[in-house]
């Protein structure tokens, strides 16, 4: 059975750069990669190892957790790399470097501790651009917070308690950075009367040099680059796939039956996400890529490939091929009652009709056909990064610095618990006379002592990752003033998350639904069943466009489709006419020409200028055993 239908597969494969997915268990899978390798001696063959089961199936001995997946790749095929390797779970991390805010924070950042870095910058507030750092304004002399220079508007170094404050950078390092787009203008504070500047620091120019981080654009109007971190690129995908998604209890069984409304509507379907990176792994970049499954089951195949369009817009078609058999114990039940195939009672508990038919048509709609929405959603490969206020607490209660012990140093810190309620710092980090903690191996920080806010701030310099701040000071006041000098240094962080798709959504797609039935031979000539055959001429022309309908009665002389990018000719004698009428179109590709002569059909190709045209024999069937092709 699996070898007759490789044969054909092979036959309609892109002898190129098709790729031939097979999914297997271990007991067949070495005699599968025997007859695939010698099926497809041109293929390069490799071996995927995909954990369904986590929890493990019992087998008597070694409990089982894998499928296989055997890829076969023709000649100029090759795997497409993603930003997931697949082995082992990958959390969402931002993938672009926080901009440094230019305003000093923490200590000697006032106007006077240097006067120097107090100048003001001009600005095209309409391109929200950077022009140019001038000199410094001679101290004491006070600025005009709402004078322009040269016409432009200007940014100066005020801080949040509207004090003179300075700048990170002196104006001669600040113009050269906005010479090569390393220094950015952003949004205007009223309270301020002014607005941010943000710059790449150091440490991330330096990556920059070494490759660490890489200039993926420039914004040419405000002349400032887009920059990423090198290792969110392209990685190359790996031969075991362990990831929770890829359960085929929770994102295969659960997941059929939450969308069919019904328990256990399916035994073993793949899990979704499974299917969908396989597929991936082939077809990323390419968005109009054509899949079959010749060998459907549920319809996961075509569910993966809905979602991968969603994801990144893409025209992907799929082709589904499936039977409408019933499970050995429907049929027992059913013959007991006298059903037999065929009869309508039989045909409804079908794989197809009771399962593969409904999950394609609710995921694609959103909805039942009852009306009821689809509830629960799905997990896509994207990623979205929102700027987040970073959290600060008010520790009021606490003893102050001067009677707070080591030891209840660290009974408080053993308090501390983030959302998940796990410890944020260990013990082990307070130190004799610690005023203050910050780590970079921790996303917390506490202040002990108020009178070390200064050299507190310093230390948070660069600490980018650290979300949570405790304060340990009585007074309201002093702990707002400290958290905004916080915020001031360190600004909101990035908090990059998966993006998740409501199944009520569905998907912007459509399908047609076939079924290919045995007919009466003598009944079958074209004229009689010609609009039996239209549908699978439009599948084999690139199933382009909205499927064309004629009435069961109708036989044209000829058809002339340029929405869906074929055409036939039915009456022969016609041909002088259809090729008149060929010639205005330009979106033909594909013709087909009924005739029983082959002659008449080279004669009639000749005079065409498309590359791909085909013979079909007045007799219906014959136009599956014999055919005829001409490409030029």
């Amino acid at each position: 059975m699996m070898q007759k239908r490789l044969k054909i597969a092979k036959r309609i494969l892109n002898p190129d750069t098709g790729v031939l997915i097979v999914t297997i268990d271990e007991h067949e899978v070495h005699h599968l990669r025997t007859l695939l390798e010698e099926l497809f001696p041109e293929a390069y063959i490799q071996m995927v190892t995909i954990v369904i089961n986590p929890k493990g199936g019992t087998q008597g001995r070694f409990s089982r957790v894998e499928e296989y997946a055997i890829f076969c790749f023709m000649p100029n095929a090759y795997v497409v790399g993603g930003s997931d390797p697949l082995l082992g779970e990958v959390k969402a991390t931002s993938m672009k470097p926080r901009w440094k805010g230019l305003l000093r924070s923490g200590a000697d950042s006032r106007r006077e501790d240097s006067k120097n870095q107090f100048y003001p910058i001009l600005i095209d507030a309409e391109k929200n651009k950077l022009i140019k750092a001038l000199e410094p304004l001679p101290y004491p002399e006070k600025p005009d917070l709402d004078a322009k220079i040269d016409g432009y508007s200007v940014v100066w170094p005020i801080r949040s308690d509207l004090s003179e404050g300075r700048w990170m950078l002196s104006n001669s390092t600040l113009n050269n950075l906005i010479e090569k787009g390393y220094a950015s203008l952003g949004r205007y504070d009223p309270k301020r009367k002014t607005w941010g500047v943000t710059y790449l620091s150091q440490k991330f120019q330096q990556q920059i040099e070494n490759g660490e981080i890489i200039i993926t654009g420039r914004d040419e109007i405000r002349n400032v680059v887009d920059v990423e971190f090198a290792n969110s690129q392209s990685k190359q995908i790996m031969t075991v796939w362990h990831r929770s998604l890829h359960d085929a209890g929770a994102y295969g069984s659960d997941l059929v039956s939450n969308i069919i409304g019904q328990s256990r509507a399916f035994s073993f379907p793949k899990s979704l996400y499974s299917t969908k990176d396989a597929i991936a792994a082939i077809v990323r970049n390419n968005k109009n890529a054509l899949i079959l499954n010749f060998f459907a089951g549920s319809g996961t195949t075509l569910h993966a490939v809905n979602l991968l369009n969603a994801e990144d817009n893409g025209n992907r078609r799929c082709i589904l091929v499936t039977n409408n058999e019933v499970s050995d114990e429907e049929s027992k039940i059913l013959r007991s009652n006298g059903y037999q195939p065929g009869d309508p009672e039989w045909e409804k508990l079908g794989i197809c009709r009771a399962v593969t038919w409904p999950r394609t048509k609710y995921s694609i709609l959103g909805k039942r056909d009852d009306g009821t929405v689809l509830a629960g959603e799905y997990f896509t490969n994207l990623t979205e990064t929102k700027e987040v206020e970073r959290s600060f607490y008010h520790l009021g209660f606490a003893e102050s610095f001067e009677v707070l012990t080591n030891n209840a140093k660290k009974q408080l810190i053993s308090l501390l618990r983030n959302k998940e309620g796990k410890t944020q710092l260990p013990q082990t980090l307070v130190k004799t006379d610690s005023k203050f903690i910050v780590s970079d191996k921790h996303t917390a920080s506490i202040l002990f002592d108020v009178n070390a806010v200064d050299e507190w701030l310093d230390a948070l310099e660069d600490q980018d990752h650290i979300i949570d701040f405790y304060i340990v000071v009585k007074e309201t006041a002093v702990f707002k003033r400290i958290k905004a000098q916080v915020s001031d240094l360190l600004g909101p962080i990035n908090i990059t998350s998966q993006v998740k798709r409501p199944m009520s959504e569905g998907f912007p797609t459509n399908v047609e639904y076939f079924k290919l039935d045995f007919l009466d031979k003598n009944s079958v000539s074209l004229g009689q069943q010609f609009h039996e055959i239209l549908p699978l001429l439009w599948l084999k022309s690139g199933a382009i466009g909205k499927r064309p309908e004629i009435s069961s009665s109708e036989e044209p002389e000829m058809l002339i489709l340029p929405q869906n990018h074929f055409a036939i000719l039915i009456d022969e004698t016609k041909y002088a006419e259809f090729a008149e009428k060929l010639s205005e179109e330009n979106n033909i590709e594909v013709i087909y020409f009924v005739t029983n002569s082959e002659e008449a059909f080279r004669e009639m190709s000749s005079g065409i200028k498309v590359s791909k045209t085909y013979q079909l024999y007045r007799d219906y069937i014959d136009n599956f055993v014999l055919g005829s092709r001409r490409d030029s």
